[in-house]
């Protein structure tokens, strides 16, 4: 039976796409019928002067232009103005505080590959799988991949002051719109049409300190008898938010107290080491006096001890002395907690109407970032391939370990980090109508470039080893051993060095990622016959050709102990991938108040991929009761081809020496597991998957909208939506890998709760086994990251909108709109035996999103809330930490299952505006009106803290002030 329904499916699908070039052969014989019945109906409505229709109008998810404002498949609609008066400055803002969209798990800071792009989580479902239009048309690629990884597109680098609306459907429509449309489609409509020129100046910033704005944005527009053209240029800039700007998350020991060990609870949170030499034995070699205080806050000296314990008795009279060392009490001071940007945008649209329906248009976009952002400087510890074990003349021991630090003050600045990326996007094409206007066509043309250009501190650990270590200086026998020997030059290692000295092994490093879209379309749209409802058969039909390319060019010096970025990561590849699709809708009406649409699209890839032919359909009901009520539903089948990295990514390996175990943490009853430098290193070795299955699902929605005729002005919706992923694709990376590695063995998380990711035993336990190398001791050798094809993923819930608009006589016009999502289920396994594990709440479940707004005369009010449901806490299902901080196991007597969770975040914002007179307008906005800011869980431990995936951060209140000037 599956494969009959398959069969089907793809038959249907294919008929569908054959089928669009179909109607044009009948479209002679019925034009001149169809004609006089058409002016037959004018007539008689100019007679009885019945309402005039609405223009008819192309709304994301469907090509077919229509009258209504709602169809069969949910739309939200946000316009330009609504951007400002909520005070967003960015199209990701505005999109990130939509109820459909989850956080992405990769936030643009510590460790970012792709600084400064945004990405869309629509549904939870990942950046990859939602697609992003501008004007309807494709945008290239985000050249550096997520986390290394993952392609996505940008949405933090279109200029806000050029947009129209923003029209997103939250349903898969790849029967519509191909690859990617998954999770569902954004599209971002420009302006076209604008007459004048206008000015608008923005200055605010948040009231804690840090994240400083301005924008100055010239927006205008001309016309004639037969063309009209429209111009912008935005200049804007962002402060970085740093840690030091946070004081209360600059340090390791800010994490919440249940991280905080027996150790930690009796001696102080033991913060990570600046300056720091171990003997044999692996205590510290104790600093000259005073060596710590001459660099200033950078480091304060630390006694490192450890107590014994009995069961869960602290034994506080076995205390282990390990030494003095130079700490860093605020690691994280110079680390970025939100990226700095500085944009200036570019823009230009026009068309020329030739007569009789024919028009040529075109666009033009150029928009240029610089990103700034940065985590720890360089530092100099024994990277593989560097001494580890020698004997140092200068003291006379042996060394075990060794860490120095540098400061800002030796760099002779901060040694941030700079991607300096352009975009551009030309757009340019025909459009007219056939057969008496009964068919309009739209041949366009359009290619984009995105090149990103990341210049950062690099490490040149064999340079700093020489410069603190020396050369060798032959060799010598310790205790049987055969050692070599090294002379520490102590006046550099203990004594802040100069930026000139610094200068003569360090080393900066430059990254190149490039991508680019050509592609082609033709569009054809019309009505073809009068179904015996006496209304016509809508049709759209699509021709596209696209071809993608995309190059990974990290610094050519490669990754080694001379050379490396501060992440010691080495991302390599490049391909090509060519498209044809075909694609026709058909909107059928099947009674006076029941429409139906068909829809079906063939995707033809050209790749190294396993994609090769992409067949998708759809399915859509629209019932119309009486006027005020919608009733609808929907069915498609979505696919998504492998992202180009994920199939073309080159093998690398990488040395990693600073890092989580999580199943060393486990084995060691760690209420925590941050990462720390291991005294072993591992080799990563990843790689991309060109054998890799597209991924291939399905979704439906159903619901209605309703006007209630009862009360003027309101109106209510609510829609059920389910989206299902066969064979989906996910990159198994350095964190997850260890995660489910510890799981798979021990059947526990960090903290002693149950590990329900997998089934250990499972075909993909034994192979994240086999995929982490360990000695004999259990330390990391080896680990193997890469792309696999997961068996499913299934999430569902439920949309809903009220919306209220009343019109007063004294007190002006309001309007209100409340929207709701409550994820129900997130369900997914890797193997078609393991048992679908619903992980609704390790991920917003909730989401409330409400605006009101009054305009009254001169003046006008915007008040807008956003609630993000509460999550797991870390450590939820582990047992509670006693309070001496010990750390119990599941089954232990003294286990008490924590069930925390984190509050909800909530959000108010406000904005008041005031017209002066025809050409001057003055907005103020506060952001986050309460000044809410992240809270440190109980159990958070690592950078940030805060839980990112709800919507937290550490911005605070922020102000906003806008000048709007029409010059003309």
């Amino acid at each position: 039976m599956h494969h009959v329904t398959v069969f089907r499916r793809n038959a249907l699908a294919g008929a569908l796409a054959v089928a669009m070039l179909l109607p044009l052969g009948a479209i002679a014989q019925t034009a001149g019928s169809d004609g006089q019945a058409q002016a037959d109906n004018a007539g008689v409505t100019a007679n009885n002067k019945k309402p005039v229709t609405l223009e008819k109008v192309v709304v994301t998810g469907s090509r077919i232009p229509r009258a209504q404002i709602e169809g069969p498949t949910p739309v939200t609609v946000i316009s330009g103005d609504q951007i400002k008066a909520q005070g967003f400055t960015t199209v990701y803002e505005v999109m990130d505080s939509l109820t459909q969209v989850g956080r992405p798990e990769t936030p643009p800071t510590w460790g970012s590959t792709s600084v400064n792009a945004r990405q869309l989580n629509l549904r939870n479902l990942g950046p990859g799988r939602s697609l992003l239009l501008v004007d309807g048309h494709r945008v290239a690629d985000y050249p550096m991949a997520a986390g290394g990884r993952q392609n996505f597109q940008n949405y933090n680098n279109i200029p806000a002051g050029m947009i129209e609306r923003i029209e997103i459907v939250g349903a898969g429509a790849s029967s519509i719109y191909g690859s990617d449309a998954i999770a569902g489609v954004v599209n971002i409509i420009l302006k076209k049409e604008y007459q004048g020129d206008d000015v608008q100046f923005s200055l605010g910033g948040a009231t804690r300190g840090g994240r400083e704005y301005g924008d100055l944005n010239f927006l205008g527009g001309r016309a004639g008898d037969h063309w009209h053209v429209v111009y912008n240029l935005e200049r804007s800039h962002r402060n970085a938010l740093w840690g030091r700007d946070r004081p209360y998350t600059d340090s390791e020991a800010d994490a919440g107290y249940g991280a905080w060990d027996y150790n930690a609870r009796l001696f102080g949170w033991n913060t990570y080491p600046g300056l720091a030499l171990n003997n044999a034995d692996g205590n510290y070699i104790a600093p000259p006096p005073g060596a710590c205080g001459q660099f200033g806050n950078n480091f304060a000296l630390r006694h490192s001890q450890t107590v014994s314990t009995t069961g869960h008795t602290v034994n506080t009279a076995d205390v282990t002395d390990q030494g003095y060392y130079c700490t860093q009490p605020a690691l994280f001071s110079n680390w970025v907690l939100t990226p700095g940007s500085d944009n200036q945008d570019a823009f230009v649209a026009g068309d020329y109407d030739f007569g009789g329906g024919l028009q040529l248009y075109g666009s033009a976009g150029l928009w240029k970032t610089t990103g700034t952002s940065n985590t720890e400087l360089p530092f100099l510890y024994p990277m593989g391939g560097l001494p580890s074990g020698f004997y140092d003349q200068t003291s006379g021991q042996v060394i075990s370990n060794y860490f120095r630090q540098l400061t800002p003050q030796e760099l002779g600045g901060y040694g941030n980090t700079h991607d300096r990326e352009q975009n551009w996007d030309i757009h340019a094409g025909l459009r007219g109508t056939l057969f008496d206007d009964r068919f309009s066509w739209d041949f366009n043309l359009g290619t984009a470039r995105y090149i990103v250009h990341e210049y950062y501190t690099g490490l040149n650990e064999q340079g700093m080893f020489d410069f603190f270590f020396g050369p060798q200086l032959g060799n010598t026998t310790v205790n049987g051993s055969t050692l070599p020997v090294y002379a520490l030059n102590s006046q550099r290692f203990w004594n802040p060095i100069t930026p000139a000295q610094y200068q003569s092994f360090g080393v900066a490093g430059e990254n190149t990622a490039s991508s680019r879209l050509d592609q082609a379309s033709l569009n054809v749209t019309g009505d073809l016959f009068n179904t015996w409802t006496g209304q016509p058969v809508g049709f759209a039909g699509v021709l596209e050709a696209a071809h993608q390319n995309y190059r990974l060019s990290p610094d050519p010096r490669g990754n080694d102990t001379h050379f490396g970025d501060p992440f010691q990561d080495y991302n390599t590849g490049g391909g090509t991938r060519n498209r044809i699709s075909a694609g026709t809708e058909f909107r059928i009406p099947l009674a006076s108040m029941l429409t139906g649409t068909l829809s079906g699209r063939l995707d033809k890839y050209r790749d190294a991929s396993a994609t090769d032919i992409a067949r998708t359909w759809g399915a859509a009901l629209e019932f119309r009761p009486f006027d005020s009520l919608l009733l609808r539903a929907n069915y498609g089948t979505n696919f998504r081809a492998p992202d180009m990295n994920y199939v073309y990514k080159q093998d690398s390996v990488s040395t990693v020496g600073i890092y989580s175990d999580p199943f060393q943490c486990i084995t060691n009853n760690q209420a925590a597991c941050p990462a720390v430098q291991h005294s072993t290193y591992f080799a990563e070795h990843s790689g991309g998957g060109p054998n890799l299955l597209p991924e291939s699902g399905h979704g439906w929605t159903y619901g209605f909208v309703w006007d209630l005729p009862w009360v003027d002005g309101l109106a209510v919706q609510a829609d059920y939506w389910h989206t299902g992923i066969d064979n989906a694709i996910d990159y198994v990376d350095m964190g997850t890998l260890l995660t489910d590695e510890a799981g798979c063995r021990t059947g526990k998380v960090v903290g002693g709760g149950p590990y329900l990711a997998n089934p250990p035993g499972s075909a993909y336990c034994q192979q994240v086994i086999a995929d982490v190398k360990r000695d004999a001791s259990g330390n990391i050798s080896a680990i193997y990251v890469g792309p696999i094809n997961k068996t499913q993923l299934y999430v569902s819930g439920i949309d809903a909108k009220l919306t209220y608009a009343l019109r007063t006589e004294n007190w002006g016009a309001f309007n209100l709109e409340l929207q709701y999502t409550d994820n129900l289920s997130y369900k997914e396994r890797t193997n078609a035996s393991d048992p679908l594990v619903n992980t609704r709440y390790d991920r917003v479940a909730s989401k409330v999103r409400g605006v009101l707004a009054w305009h009254q005369g001169k003046w006008d009010a915007t008040l807008y809330g956003d609630r993000a449901g509460s999550i797991r806490a870390n450590n939820y299902g582990g047992c509670q930490i006693l309070a001496n901080g010990i750390q119990p196991q599941a089954g232990d007597p003294d286990c008490v299952v924590y069930n925390g969770r984190t509050k909800p975040w909530i959000v108010w914002s406000t904005s008041v505006g005031y017209r002066f007179n025809d050409k001057v307008k003055l907005r103020l906005g506060v952001t986050n009106i309460f000044d809410n800011v992240g809270e440190i869980p109980y159990y958070a431990g690592g950078f940030e803290f805060i839980p990112t995936l709800q919507g937290a951060n550490y911005n605070g209140r922020e102000v906003l002030a806008t000048i709007n000037y029409k010059l003309d």
